[in-house]
């Protein structure tokens, strides 16, 4: 039911690029995520009702933990949305994956030559996703380069994740990190003038869609599957969400990779499915 929850979770993030891709054409990145982790926050306040967690302050320390990660994750995500395609962003942001084992490595879990080796060749093919460019594929350094640090962002997130949803009761986490993403969101969208309501239908239902389905709906699985599985697990499982990027990419959008960059994309999805564990 973990790897099914995990999987379900995949198939909603890689989909969802497509839809907050074409509302960032109305609406600026952190305004949209502002709105986007409030409605979210609001959604995920029934999980704190009558749960003893929900008083203890270091739940609300791990909480913003997880949200300085989530925040920093999703901020340069959607920041590089701008600058490149949903399906290279959903590729790159699949790197996470590999990074889970190498960032566990700081909190004393030794990576195995396994691990290595797949580093290795989702470096390669990171290199040729964004370096073999074709006018096809569209996307720029710029916005490579903030999608590959984003992927190190949820890779930090997802082993935090794995240390405190063991630690205590997972769903009274989950409105605390998304509270202080919507917060620092909002505080950036104000300091940078993007604060508007006067958008089309299309950039509400996004914002509907990623905060019911892509954040409140898919962290509370997350979140439940972390108490039954391990980090590299989860990352593994979660490694889907780049292929279900990729397709929507192509049927939404009519998205393509270069010859060069498809290479680099399948090096990038070996090096992810090498850490199966």
């Amino acid at each position: 039911m973990a790897t099914l929850a995990l999987l379900l979770t995949s198939a909603v993030w890689g989909w969802t690029f497509v839809l907050v891709k074409d509302a960032l054409q109305e609406v600026g990145p952190l305004w949209f995520l502002a709105l986007r982790f409030s409605l979210a926050t609001l959604l995920a306040l029934p999980f704190l009702v009558g749960r003893r967690e929900a008083r203890s302050g270091n739940n609300w320390r791990w909480g913003g933990i997880l949200g300085l990660a989530l925040c920093g994750g999703y901020l340069l995500q959607t920041w590089g949305l701008l600058y490149t395609t949903a399906q290279k962003s959903g590729l790159i942001t699949g790197l996470s994956v590999v990074l889970v084992p190498v960032v566990g490595w700081a909190f004393g879990r030794r990576p195995s030559g396994r691990t290595w080796g797949g580093v290795a060749l989702a470096a390669v093919g990171l290199a040729l996703l964004t370096l073999g460019g074709g006018s096809l594929a569209g996307g720029t350094w710029t916005g490579d380069g903030l999608t590959a640090l984003c992927a190190v962002a949820f890779a930090v997130h997802l082993v935090l994740l794995d240390r405190y949803a063991k630690a205590g009761d997972p769903r009274t986490l989950l409105a605390p990190q998304l509270g202080l993403v919507a917060l620092l969101s909002l505080a950036g969208a104000g300091w940078h003038g993007e604060i508007a309501f006067a958008f089309s239908s299309q950039v509400w239902v996004a914002v509907g869609v990623t905060s019911a389905l892509a954040t409140t709906g898919a962290f509370a699985l997350v979140l439940w599957a972390g108490q039954r599985t391990s980090a590299a697990r989860m990352a593994t499982v979660l490694a889907m969400e780049p292929v279900f990027a990729a397709l929507g990419g192509w049927l939404l959008r009519g998205e393509m990779l270069h010859p060069v960059q498809g290479v680099g994309a399948a090096l990038v999805m070996a090096g992810i499915l090498s850490q199966r564990s």
